[in-house]
């Protein structure tokens, strides 16, 4: 299976480096009608991910997660999350961890995809972070205290 739609179009060599932004051999992909459709067609098959439509199946690769969030907006009621795809999203405070290297990551609902925060991002959601006399730390969302998550 040589000629499958697999590896007909792998020398497209797709890939979203570790900001999210989107590469074609390298070179940044900018256009947003473009950006839109790759993000539409993006599935996470076996655990890799794709560009899937039709008879079309190539590869991308993700440098680390293929959302990334852009920049953070503080409600009454929610945070909000700007995604590199263009979407704004409700933070769900319970999926919110920070790795062993210090960054922020969620999952964004309905389809639970990872999500990783962006420097700038990362500053924003901290104006909510309290911490607290133990030395842990809690964000304060929605009128609500949630316990910030570190993973190992």
């Amino acid at each position: 299976m040589a000629d499958g739609p697999s590896n007909r179009f792998a020398e497209l060599d797709l890939s979203i480096d570790r900001d999210g932004l989107w590469r074609h051999q390298g070179e940044e992909i900018t256009h947003p009608g473009l950006l839109a459709a790759l993000y539409n067609a993006l599935q996470r098959i076996d655990g890799d991910w794709f560009v899937c439509a039709e008879n079309l199946k190539v590869p991308v690769k993700v440098a680390d997660c293929p959302y990334v969030v852009l920049s953070v907006r503080h409600y009454e009621d929610r945070i909000e999350l700007l995604l590199t795809d263009g979407r704004h999203v409700a933070l769900d405070p319970a999926t919110l961890t920070v790795d062993r290297e210090n960054v922020p990551r969620c999952a964004i609902a309905p389809t639970g995809r990872p999500v990783r925060f962006s420097r700038t991002a990362w500053l924003q959601l901290a104006e909510a972070i309290e911490e607290n006399a133990d030395g842990s730390y809690t964000l304060v969302a929605g009128g609500r205290r949630h316990p910030l998550r570190f993973t190992a």
